[in-house]
């Protein structure tokens, strides 16, 4: 697949044809054959895995619809780069006119509408096809049990909805590094919690401390081998709407870590031998943890310790289907529609009220005015008894 991908790239049209008119049909035709080739891997790719892709866009569009875009969206589609500056309006443009991907693999069907849809299928080509190192696989929900346990979770945690094995290929560099450094030495698996909208870039650049607002400890990446440890810190956020597997998601990194004591700074408890525990130490410390006691936890500051192998997602059903539809409340389902829409004017409008109701507390004009009223109305009451 790696020659076929490459050559979807060669479109070089030819300068000696003997006219202008010839020339642009060529290069539409060269274009033609380019977004046919990249509808069929496409194609291939959500046939394969249907909710493997859906859920690799849906971590794309949290990245890309997140006002921390500059550190979330990483690799940016570089279509979109214009003269270095990254075009966002463009972007978020085409992301809103993608539609569900069963629709999508309709329209793929259809070669001869395929220019209609040309940025559409550039877009999805790049993050589903072009970015096909990890890939995703759906782990069928049998298997769900045993990966949760390999993690020495407790029983009471709440189960994911979906579980994706994060996969490498035999030619991954990172991925080598990683099992070289693994030589002789032993590997456990711990979680780790984060916003959904960095999983787009945990996914392709694995764990880096920037992306971690937790530094209480000191720096590093904040892993636990307890989940319902990590839970709290996978803020929920809004993905996809048109995902099949949920608009709003939380998402949790189970990850393979090598015990280096050089690397990792072990918190509770600590042994006499400097940062790094022993098995038995470390299997104390995790039934502790589904006691309700202190659990373990590992701060990472050498990242190459760290390798992503699952994905757990959370999934809730979108709010626009929770709406109640009858006449007597289609009035308050559409106020929270369009809120739920408008999160940003929502917000500021909040706070404008909030700022207002402040001002108005602390304005001794309004307070004067405020007493006369209440004046005249005790009086009203009074004329009114009498």
């Amino acid at each position: 697949m790696d020659g076929e991908l490459e050559a979807l790239s060669d479109t070089a049209t030819n300068c000696n044809l003997p006219s202008a008119t010839e020339t642009i049909s060529d290069f539409n035709q060269a274009k033609l054959d380019t977004l046919e080739k990249k509808a069929v891997h496409l194609r291939l790719v959500l046939e394969k895995d249907f909710k493997a892709a859906d859920i690799k866009w849906s971590l794309f569009v949290a990245a890309a619809f997140s006002f921390r875009y500059e550190s979330c969206l990483r690799p940016f589609p570089p279509s979109f780069l214009k003269n270095g500056i990254k075009d966002m309006d463009t972007l978020l443009s085409v992301i809103t006119d993608v539609p569900a991907l069963d629709l999508v693999l309709q329209h793929l069907e259809n070669l001869e509408n395929l220019a209609n849809i040309a940025d559409i299928i550039d877009l999805l080509f790049y993050v589903l096809v072009r970015l096909k190192e990890p890939c995703l696989k759906t782990v069928p929900v049998e298997a769900h049990d045993s990966i949760i346990t390999t993690g020495r979770s407790s029983a009471a945690t709440p189960r994911p909805q979906y579980i994706f094995q994060v996969n490498s290929s035999c030619k991954s560099t990172t991925e080598n590094k990683w099992k070289e450094l693994a030589k002789n030495h032993h590997t456990f698996f711990a979680y780790h919690g984060n916003r959904l909208e960095n999983f787009y870039t945990i996914l392709n650049f694995g764990l880096h401390q920037h992306l971690n607002k937790n530094t209480l400890l000191g720096n590093g990446v904040y892993l636990s081998p307890e989940l319902n440890t990590s839970l709290p810190f996978s803020h929920g956020g809004f993905g996809w709407g048109a995902s099949c597997i949920g608009g709003h998601l939380s998402c949790v990194a189970m990850c393979e870590i090598i015990d280096a004591p050089e690397g990792i700074n072990y918190q509770k408890p600590v042994s006499n031998e400097g940062d790094g525990i022993y098995e038995d130490q470390k299997n104390k410390s995790i039934e502790q943890g589904a006691n309700g006691t202190s659990t373990t936890q590992y701060i990472v500051t050498n990242c190459d310790l760290v390798r992503l192998r699952y994905l757990l997602i959370y999934a809730k059903q979108t709010a626009s289907m929770r709406f109640p539809t009858t006449n007597s409340n289609r009035n308050v389902g559409g106020l929270r529609h369009w809120l739920s829409r408008h999160k940003l004017f929502s917000i500021l409008l909040g706070y404008g009220l909030m700022l207002a109701t402040i001002g108005f507390a602390n304005n001794q004009p309004i307070h004067y005015y405020y007493k006369i009223l209440l004046k005249k109305l005790d009086f009203a009451y009074s004329n009114v008894k009498i």
